[in-house]
């Protein structure tokens, strides 16, 4: 199999990507725009932090016995210059990544949505029994992985780090799942939400993978505004939710203690727990991790007792911190979460849902009544398109559940004329209604609904 190229900084020549006898090819991206918005984790932080926190993970990948991390990058001149001041023994690999996606320069974690990218490229570079190790720059190796976790990853293609505690928690299970849905384009069974810092991937898996992910980010371009969360993890967990319930197996490496993500300060697990973690994951510590690629030696322990102070200093201030997010959350959440909600199991549904959306217009499909009561109460539509087969005591229940919120807009379209004499209808129309008449109608009381 033909393998992928990256240019090397040490040699100044095209080399294979790095090997391991148990199949693992760690990559990390790093993404130079200097009129994108970065992190928040990173205010004030100079243009190759990245860079640098992508030095130090390779450092704690080799003393780990790893193989050295490959850096996926827009610019590879620029990485290369830095890269070549340091020791050969430490620089990593670099990787020139083609950027493929569009979208607005001041999303929040601009660079890290071309995560996509990375993985549809490099791949191509991974045989059959090999794994993609993608992680994000601030994570540091603190010891080998588990060589059986590994052989399961394998076997299934694909092993990601399940977060759902730790962001239902933190955000309210409703608007995270709210968010995964409407990215996904459709109700999920059991909704996970997946960490971007490590994901372990195989190329049949990302084969599968990418084209769900290219349609989950589309929808997320149209609708990040209104998204919660913005970053990769938002449509890359929802094309992996949509693997799963087409039956892909997804091993969660975070229960086997493969990775752990840590904000000092933070009192979701003791800090031992982290200790025992083979990769660290370090948000809160971009700073901390980039003036470590300077230092003439790497040493965990050294880096560790640092992050015991600050974790120590920084929970004085953690209950204030919890406070002042709750607050944005219940702002957050005060505000609709989708325009339209089509109630239908018919062929109109998907037409009707791309009209809408090409009109800047959330919509969000879900084909089994039964369920709708409970998706009405947690993305609170502006507006409810119902079509056949749905009964009248589905209507009801629905409208029931949209009590203590402004009362949906009710559009009907159906073959049963016996519907269309309810009373609380709004709007009513033929299953023939030309799909354009209807959008039009629906158009219209969201701008109604606007203005008021």
């Amino acid at each position: 199999m033909p393998e992928a190229l990256f240019h090397d900084a040490q040699y100044g020549s095209r080399q294979a990507l790095p090997r391991l006898e148990f199949g693992v090819v760690p990559c990390a991206l790093v993404f130079l725009d200097a009129e994108a918005s970065g992190s928040p984790n990173l205010r004030g932080g100079e243009t190759f932090s990245y860079v640098a926190q992508a030095v130090t993970l390779n450092r704690s990948l080799l003393a780990a016995g790893l193989p050295r991390l490959t850096i996926a990058t827009n610019a590879i001149d620029p990485v290369d210059d830095y890269l070549s001041r340091l020791d050969t023994g430490i620089r990593p690999a670099v990787f020139p990544l083609r950027p493929s996606l569009h979208l607005a320069k001041e999303t929040r974690f601009y660079g890290a949505h071309f995560k996509l990218d990375l993985l549809e490229q490099m791949a191509q570079a991974l045989t059959g029994t090999e794994l993609l190790l993608l992680l994000d720059t601030d994570v540091i190796a603190q010891h080998g992985l588990d060589p059986e976790l590994l052989r399961r990853c394998r076997a299934t293609g694909v092993g990601a780090y399940d977060i759902s505690d730790q962001e239902f928690s933190a955000y309210g299970s409703a608007r995270v799942i709210g968010d995964l849905e409407l990215v996904a384009g459709r109700p999920l069974r059991n909704p996970r939400w997946f960490g971007g810092e490590c994901l372990l991937v195989s190329r049949d898996v990302v084969d599968q993978l990418v084209p769900v992910a290219r349609a989950c980010f589309g929808r997320y371009r149209a609708l990040v505004h209104e998204l919660n969360h913005q970053g990769d993890e938002a449509f890359i967990s929802a094309a992996l939710n949509i693997l799963s319930e087409q039956g892909q197996v997804i091993i969660d490496v975070g229960a086997y203690r493969m990775v752990g993500r840590h904000w000092s300060g933070s009192t979701h697990r003791d800090l031992r727990w982290f200790k025992g973690c083979a990769l660290l994951h370090l948000p809160g510590c971009k700073a901390l991790l980039a003036r470590q690629a300077n230092r003439c030696t790497f040493s965990s322990a050294r880096l560790w007792r640092r992050l015991v102070l600050k974790h120590g200093l920084n929970r004085l201030v953690w209950p204030l911190r919890l406070r002042v997010q709750s607050r944005r959350r219940k702002t957050a959440m005060a505000i609709s979460s989708v325009d339209v909600l089509i109630l239908d199991r018919g062929r109109r549904v998907s037409s009707l849902a791309r009209a809408l959306t090409s009109r800047g217009f959330s919509v969000m499909c879900d084909d089994s009544p039964g369920g709708a009561p409970e998706t009405v109460r947690r993305l609170r539509p502006v507006v409810i398109v119902i079509g056949s087969p749905v009964q009248l005591p589905d209507v009801v229940r629905i409208l029931e559940a949209s009590r203590g919120g402004p009362r949906p807009v009710m559009i009907g379209y159906a073959s049963d004329d016996r519907l269309k004499e309810w009373a609380l209808w709004d709007g009513w129309f033929q299953q023939s209604t030309e799909t354009s008449l209807i959008v039009d109608t629906i158009a219209a009381a969201l701008y109604r609904a606007r203005a008021r």
